[in-house]
């Protein structure tokens, strides 16, 4: 209040010096009744809270803000809305003051917008339904990008209808309406008939803080600095990365016109700015440099997968075929072969059963061919299908190596487990070892019976290759010998052969009186009694 009367006696005869003179007085009544509070406002330390509640009014001698102002209604909600001094002086320039409102905050509608218009959405796809809804959020205060967003209007609308893809249409940033086919200024116009310019465009008594020179600000604050207890901090923009030749053309430039106290207010730094220092020649060289760790040996591992693929069967194939009876049932199974003698195929024929349970049969068997071309081993085959058990079983009559079984199965890869898999474990002579019911009478007292006697002698090739396979290309001389039968076959009952002197093989055999080598036929003379 000194200051106020000490400046209204100062510039007294002066037309602002009546008002100034006024203003005490009343300042001093009122003061009478409730007391003085000195307090000193400073753009930087006024109270925002207290500015909002007051409808955006500056408690400083700061620069206006502008025509728009943040308040506060009474429920508490922040809402953008038009100066009061703004409003005053549009009144006393005679300007339309709704015109101004709708210039400046916008007017929150679509309705005869420029090329984003009802007419213009209809025509890209859009319905009543998504219209309102952008316009439900432009009326709460969002800009148009926002109010046409995906989950505004709709996820299904924008991927359905307008045809983008879910994974763009649900990023951040994802623009509807230029997706649609708007252009930039189509957008940028109808987000200023909607949205507002933030601006009133006519005279210059409306710029704001911004559009205000630096000059016009330092005149004002040194107009301002005889009425003040303290004079004004007058804020100098400058750059983040302005040198300091432009910092102190500032403050030459603020001393000029006068005004006492300045503050530098430089930019803040952009994101992920990082200061590099380089370290002095000297440091550098004082300090070693640490040992370099080896590499560490890199393996690198490359699987690559192969597919399976069948492997065919030559046109023409041998095999066997081996017919049997199991339970009293006839069974025929017949096999083919590959060229290195490993098993391809099987078919399983019954006699007289019914054509459901033969039929079952064959496809099974094309089963069990099909996973031996694909390369199921055939031992996987055995182990899961022995001992299975089920009607018909019993005695196996018909094979010369198993002589009982508990299902056809089971008497099946028993079969196919002695003759390709050389399993004799499999083989059985007891026809009663493996009955049906599952009890057998254990293992008998003598080691077994013996294989027949025919199997001692030499046996012929036709006996064991098919000549219509061959189709004559084995010799008809040629013969199995029995020596080469394994432990407990057919050669433990033949005549026990010894070395031949003459020729050195094993065939030196004891025939009456003599022996006789089978090989080269030399006689060794007769054996003595003893």
């Amino acid at each position: 209040l000194a200051a106020l009367g000490a400046a209204a006696g100062l510039i007294s005869g002066q037309p602002f010096a009546a008002r100034a003179k006024t203003l005490f007085a009343q300042a001093r009544k009122a003061a009478a009744k409730t007391g003085l509070r000195n307090r000193q406002l400073t753009a930087d330390l006024q109270d925002a809270e207290l500015a909002l509640k007051l409808g955006g009014v500056s408690l400083c001698a700061a620069p206006w803000r502008g025509p728009e102002v943040l308040a506060e209604t009474a429920d508490g909600e922040t809402v953008r809305t038009l100066a009061e001094a703004a409003a005053k002086g549009l009144a006393s320039l005679g300007l339309d003051l709704d015109e101004a409102r709708a210039e400046l905050l916008g007017r929150r509608t679509l309705i005869d917008a420029p090329a984003v218009d009802h007419a213009a959405l209809f025509a890209k796809g859009f319905t009543d339904y998504e219209i309102a809804a952008a316009e439900a959020a432009l009326a709460g205060g969002a800009d148009l990008r926002a109010a046409f967003a995906p989950m505004v209007v709709g996820l299904g609308f924008v991927c359905d209808v307008l045809g983008a893809e879910t994974l763009a249409a649900t990023r951040g940033g994802f623009d509807t309406l230029a997706f649609a086919g708007f252009t930039a200024e189509e957008i940028a116009s109808a987000e200023t008939h909607a949205c507002g310019a933030g601006r009133i465009a006519g005279p210059a008594l409306f710029r704001s803080e911004a559009e205000t020179p630096l000059a016009a600000r330092l005149a004002m604050a040194e107009a301002m600095g005889p009425f003040l207890d303290a004079p004004p901090v007058v804020p100098l923009p400058l750059a983040f990365d302005a040198p300091v030749e432009a910092a102190a053309a500032l403050q030459a430039e603020a001393a000029a016109t006068g005004v006492r106290a300045v503050r530098l207010a430089r930019a803040a730094a952009p994101a992920g700015f990082a200061l590099d220092l380089p370290e002095p020649q000297a440091e550098r060289a004082r300090r070693p440099e640490p040992p370099r760790e080896p590499e560490p040996e890199r393996i690198v591992e490359r699987i690559v997968e192969v597919g399976r693929s069948r492997r065919k069967l030559p046109d023409r194939r041998k095999g066997y075929i081996q017919k049997a009876a199991v339970g009293g049932h006839k069974v025929y199974l017949h096999t083919g072969e590959y060229d290195d003698g490993e098993l391809g195929e099987i078919f399983i024929d019954m006699h007289k059963e019914g054509a459901a349970f033969r039929s079952l049969m064959n496809n099974f068997a094309i089963a069990i061919s099909i996973g031996l071309q694909y390369g199921v081993p055939l031992d996987e085959f055995v182990d899961a299908f022995v001992f299975t058990r089920f009607e018909p079983a019993g005695p196996v009559t018909g094979n010369d190596s198993i002589r009982s079984a508990t299902s056809i199965l089971d008497y099946i890869f028993r079969e196919l487990g002695v003759s390709y898999l050389d399993r004799r474990d499999l083989a059985n002579a007891d026809p009663a070892e493996l009955n049906a019911d599952g009890l057998g009478r254990g293992k008998a007292d003598e080691d077994g019976a013996a294989e027949p006697a025919a199997m001692a002698e030499p046996q012929p090739a036709s006996r064991f290759i098919s000549k219509g396979f061959s189709r004559g290309a084995a010799p008809d001389n040629l013969v199995f010998l029995p020596f080469g039968a394994k432990a407990g076959g057919a050669g433990a009952a033949g005549p026990t052969a010894d070395v031949c002197p003459a020729c050195g093989d094993i065939a030196l055999v004891r025939k009456g009186q003599s022996l006789i080598c089978e090989t080269c036929g030399v006689r060794q003379g007769r054996l003595s009694d003893g």
